[in-house]
């Protein structure tokens, strides 16, 4: 890929730059930026009913249930489907990228398109609301990869899953650790993230607040990108997204 041509924002009109060391071109829909921060996350309102322009305004009432809205139209949508709402008498039109429920905007979700969402959007998630560019992987159609995809993103930073949706629980955001990150977490834009290492307490959470199951090779009953994921003590989630960085480990 080049590093020298413009970048394709995937997830609103908006031009942002992207992390240090990342390319500033892609056209791939799974190659996306992300600088939702852990607060902004703590105000979802996503529901699983219908994603029309009366259910995008139930759950866009606040700027934190906006934002969260946003990525998860994004990691929801293809990239020609397009959502406008109004709040306050303020349009704001939801744009697709990644395709894995685009028929969101005709029904409800299913559980399993919702586990799927939940777990991309927790993938958007970075400790320092900087904009990183990330690979999101996963058994999922709309996950599905390129040579040059596999060949630029080769920092395995980690895995996400849960539940971001208030309809069907509380907010649920699990992580392990990837190989890379395990290895040197100062590889590529891995400062920049976080999510998805200890908080170096004991505590059992990241730095963003997220449960901490961790290494994913031991937590996860598949090899890269993982699947059947738990933190210890509790179910096993099939609707996995692994995260890579650009770059290659050093």
């Amino acid at each position: 890929m080049s590093k020298s041509v413009a970048l394709l924002v995937v997830l609103g009109a908006c031009a942002v730059e992207p992390g240090a060391g990342s390319p500033t071109e892609t056209d791939v829909p799974r190659i996306a930026v992300n600088a939702l921060s852990p607060s902004k996350l703590a105000g979802s309102a996503l529901t699983t009913a219908m994603l029309d322009a009366a259910g995008a305004a139930a759950m866009g009432q606040t700027l934190s249930a906006r934002m969260v809205l946003a990525y998860a139209a994004g990691c929801a949508l293809a990239a020609d489907q397009t959502v406008t709402y109004t709040v306050g008498g303020v349009a704001n039109t939801l744009t697709g990228a990644m395709s894995i429920a685009p028929a969101w905007t005709s029904r409800a979700l299913t559980a399993s398109e919702a586990a799927w969402i939940s777990a991309c959007v927790f993938a958007r998630v970075n400790l320092t609301a900087q904009t990183v560019q990330i690979s999101a992987r996963g058994a999922q159609s709309g996950l599905a990869t390129t040579a040059d995809e596999l060949a630029s993103y080769r920092i395995e930073e980690g895995a996400f899953w849960g539940n971001a949706f208030v309809d069907l629980g509380s907010l649920d955001a699990n992580a392990c650790d990837g190989v890379d990150q395990t290895a040197n977490d100062t590889y590529g834009d891995l400062p920049l993230r976080q999510c998805a290492q200890p908080d170096g307490t004991g505590s059992n959470m990241t730095p963003c607040g997220f449960h901490y199951a961790g290494l994913c090779g031991s937590v996860c009953n598949t090899a890269s990108p993982y699947a059947n994921c738990a933190v210890p003590g509790a179910g096993s989630h099939t609707e996995v997204v692994t995260t890579f960085l650009y770059g290659a480990p050093q």
